[in-house]
């Protein structure tokens, strides 16, 4: 799952790398809004029955009929209502384009619905090979697809009509991927609903603290101003959305066959925190530190106005990371109550935060909110997950010592570099920093991790696979 989605996510770089150098921070907030508005319609759907059928141990064929039958009507709905409501956005926001992206987007919700039910198979019985397949592919070909459009008509249509494309291509390939042909059933809705709907509950608080900040920003500040925040969410949050998201989805089934065993759950859930903070908590810290020489040399001089909310949604996306993986204990313990009020209180923190910030200082408000706010949410949302597996605190603290020590003296090299070191060429700059935090984070974590006596974990894991004879030595119990 994780090399699905950072093979996915490597070529929406690459995208959007193209496409900032080819459309505007105005292109970006247009598609932004309508893509928020979008989502607000879809997220009356969003009942994540392919959740339900994930977490329930035994599934029959009306499960699966029932699931798409109720995805193929919201989809007409959905696109009934973005028709609908097109004309009266677009004069809200006073801008007519709107409306006819809407139009267009439409559309999207209808091919969604059509989706395949049967391809949930694949994370259900652990298939990454076929899961990473089905969203690589057509994720190949509407790249193309946007690249192509936007040389062609260099406005926000090729982002678009990307979207467009893209949604059909999946659609299509899921059948192509998957025998399961589904048909109309209502049998099994209650079933589902009674385990989806608090996902539904959950889906609603996770767009209000995503989107409604966006719908607020694009028309108390501009369209353009929401064009470098949906670009610098993007990049700021790919440590969470394309290496800890994919890595606690991976390990969601996993959780649900442990779910009446506390001993082995207890010990997937801390592997599973420790390999997150590992691997997040280092591109985070990197992303912030390097982001200026990152903005310029890859987007251009026009996204520079976007850098301090980069860095900041950057840091925040770090704490949000290293506890993004509790909600699913929750879930596969069929507890989703608890994902969905922990979400709750740390929507609320985050409004509290944002509505003055924003006010007082204007974009940038929205990311010093976002820090503020994960921030503030870790010890509580650590402390809940404690109590609900009935964990030590020093088994949480060692999953976090190597990550967190070997991510600020990282910081510290690359600022080293910074203030000492000035390249001619911006991008060998880049890379110069880039490579010393790379080299420096490596060889503090193993050096901490020898300290320690070689502890189970996410260095002890992959010099294993290397097979380097005598290496990792017998495993010791971590140093107090």
């Amino acid at each position: 799952m994780l090399i699905t989605r950072l093979s996915i996510k490597s070529i929406g770089i690459v995208s959007s790398i193209f496409l900032a150098r080819l459309l505007t921070p105005e292109d970006f907030g247009l598609v932004a809004i309508t893509v928020a508005i979008y989502a607000f319609i879809e997220l009356f759907g969003a009942l994540a029955l392919g959740t339900a059928l994930i977490q329930q141990k035994t599934n029959n064929l009306d499960d699966y009929n029932s699931a798409w039958t109720f995805n193929v009507l919201f989809g007409f709905a959905a696109a009934l209502c973005l028709v609908l409501i097109a004309s009266p956005v677009a004069g809200y926001y006073q801008d007519p384009r709107l409306e006819d992206v809407l139009y267009v987007i439409a559309f999207v919700s209808i091919l969604s619905g059509f989706h395949n039910i049967g391809v949930i198979n694949f994370q259900r019985d652990l298939n990454f090979r076929k899961e990473l397949q089905l969203q690589l592919i057509p994720k190949v070909i509407s790249f193309v697809i946007t690249l192509s459009l936007a040389f062609i008509f260099r406005n926000y249509w090729a982002l678009v009509l990307g979207v467009v494309s893209h949604q059909l291509i999946t659609t299509i390939y899921s059948y192509i991927m998957h025998p399961f042909r589904p048909r109309i059933c209502f049998k099994s809705f209650n079933k589902l609903f009674k385990f989806s709907r608090w996902l539904l509950l959950n889906n609603v608080v996770n767009f209000i603290n995503d989107k409604v900040s966006q719908l607020i920003v694009g028309k108390a500040l501009s369209p353009t101003a929401l064009g470098y925040l949906a670009l610098g969410k993007e990049i700021g949050q790919l440590p969470g959305s394309h290496i800890a998201l994919p890595i606690s989805k991976a390990t969601f089934p996993v959780y649900s066959r442990f779910q009446d065993n506390p001993t082995e759950l207890n010990k997937a859930y801390l592997n599973t925190v420790a390999l997150t903070a590992s691997l997040t908590i280092p591109a985070s810290i990197g992303i912030a530190m390097v982001a200026p020489l990152l903005v310029s040399v890859l987007l251009g001089e026009q996204w520079l106005s976007m850098v301090p909310l980069l860095q900041l949604l950057a840091l925040a996306n770090m704490f949000f990371s290293v506890t993004s993986n509790n909600s699913y204990i929750y879930l596969a313990a069929g507890k989703p109550h608890i994902a969905f009020f922990i979400n709750l209180s740390r929507l609320a923190v985050f409004f509290a935060l944002f509505i003055p910030l924003l006010h007082y200082n204007g974009l940038i408000g929205i990311g010093q909110a976002k820090l503020g706010s994960t921030a503030l949410m870790v010890l509580v949302i650590q402390t809940i997950v404690l109590r609900f597996l009935k964990l030590p605190v020093l088994s949480l603290l060692n999953a976090f010592i190597r990550p967190v020590a070997a991510g600020l003296i990282m910081a510290a090299a690359v600022w080293g570099v910074q203030v000492t070191v000035n390249l001619p060429f911006p991008l060998l700059q880049l890379l110069l920093e880039v490579l010393t935090g790379i080299i420096s984070y490596i060889g503090v974590t193993l050096f901490i991790w020898h300290l320690q006596g070689y502890p189970e974990g996410f260095e002890h894991n992959i010099f294993s696979r290397m097979r380097i004879k005598g290496f990792p030595p017998t495993i010791n119990s971590p140093l107090p």
